[in-house]
């Protein structure tokens, strides 16, 4: 899994670079100022990867005349090795003046300044604009990255997928006591659970009982074995779901307090109403699109994606940027699921009214004593948003039992 979150990670941080580069990408143009020294030339090369068109214009700065050619590869061999000219343009004697040519295939072309006739002992400076239309060759390696991080992120997708598929299987073959309840014990499971929605004054209707060994919460996790969870199976009813650890471990009558604990937290209005309030936490992918829409657009006015040297320069600092910019996310995802703990705890109280707080901590104290892995990792956990692994939204085994002792003992 973490060779699939590195790669994932990667390919977020060079998807947007590429994303840039195609949005930004422009007809490559450059200004050079230099001095051409008497009998000799100054030439621009130009790296093209496919058609278009040369162009610019040029100044010599005291008035005297130059001259301009484009050449292609074997032309400035030529120009160079003899003086022998064979140009796609030329402009002979000028002060000022433009120039433009059409390119006929990728490859290297050449803008030459040579010094002009008759100023042969006077050095000459000048000022060249040069655009090439149709490539850019920065952009063109830039680009790439966009289509290699989207499949570096299918790569990182199938890696998820495996590593997924051969977790759920060594967990399945480590507790292989799940499927759906067909026994006597079940039945009086679904039988207790009915009578809470009755006494609860719930509308749910419970069709089944499944033993569970995985769930998906933030990516695969073992299934809490100290909660009942509700699995919906259409409105106003559906599965009554349980850990595959506790099978045959506890009788019907000791999952009761599971079980109306489960239905107070997913069905008591007041705790719905709350937990609906709890996707406001969604504003935050809000918030982290406008932001990143917003660094972008910085980005991508002011980095130089033209000029490689400076770009790599300023690298490190467009990942922190986007860092920044993604935080918001797991920060308060992870902050949603500290509060549902509070609200877990709540509905442990509720249901300690119902069902008897001494019934339902020996029903905790029990299951703590069976050691199960899940529970003893809740047990050290420290309650943080800065866990490397994530945050569970159940509570701690510990927590459960200290809540309840608040709670005033029935008669």
């Amino acid at each position: 899994m973490r060779w699939a979150l590195v790669v994932f990670f990667i390919a977020v941080f060079v998807v947007p670079i590429g994303v840039i580069a195609i949005i930004k990408d422009q007809p490559y143009s450059g200004n050079f100022s230099f001095t051409v020294p008497p009998g000799q030339y100054y030439y621009v090369p130009l790296h093209v990867s496919n058609g278009g068109r040369i162009s610019g214009d040029f100044v010599e700065i005291s008035g005297q005349p130059v001259t301009v050619y484009i050449f292609n590869q074997q032309g400035y061999d030529q120009y160079h090795a003899d003086g022998a000219v064979s140009s796609l343009f030329s402009t002979i004697d000028l002060s000022q003046g433009t120039y433009s040519a059409s390119i006929p295939a990728p490859g290297t072309y050449y803008v030459v300044t040579a010094h002009g006739t008759g100023y042969a002992q006077t050095s000459e400076p000048v000022s060249l604009s040069v655009k090439v239309d149709g490539t850019n060759l920065p952009y063109l390696g830039l680009e790439s990255l966009a289509p290699v991080g989207g499949g570096l992120l299918v790569f990182a997708y199938v890696m998820l997928r495996r590593r997924n598929r051969l977790w759920i299987a060594a967990k399945l073959k480590e507790i292989p006591n799940f499927g759906f309840g067909q026994g006597e014990e079940d039945s009086r499971i679904l039988a207790i659970a009915r009578e809470l929605c009755q006494q609860l004054r719930l509308v749910y209707d419970p069709i089944a009982v499944y033993w569970i060994v995985w769930i998906r919460v933030g990516g695969l996790r073992v299934a809490p074995s100290d909660q009942c969870l509700l699995g919906m199976k259409g409105w106003g009813r559906g599965y009554v779901q349980f850990s595959a650890a506790l099978r045959g471990r506890l009788g019907p009558d000791e999952l009761r307090p599971l079980i109306a604990s489960a239905l107070i937290w997913s069905l008591q209005p007041e705790l719905r109403r709350r937990r609906r309030v709890l996707n406001v936490w969604m504003l935050s992918v809000l918030v982290s699109i406008v932001l990143g829409a917003l660094f972008l657009r910085f980005f991508n006015s002011f980095i130089p994606l033209n000029n490689p040297t400076d770009f790599f320069l300023v690298t490190p600092l467009f990942f922190l940027g986007l860092f920044v910019v993604i935080l918001p996310i797991f920060l308060s995802a992870r902050k949603v699921n500290l509060v549902l703990r509070r609200y877990f705890l709540e509905a442990d109280k509720l249901a300690a009214e119902v069902v008897g707080r001494t019934r339902m901590m020996e029903t905790f104290r029990k299951i703590d004593g069976m050691r199960l892995a899940d529970i003893e990792e809740r047990k050290k956990e420290k309650v943080t948003v800065w866990k490397r692994g994530g945050v569970f939204p159940w509570p701690s085994i510990t927590e459960r039992i200290q809540n309840l002792e608040t709670v005033p003992l029935q008669a």
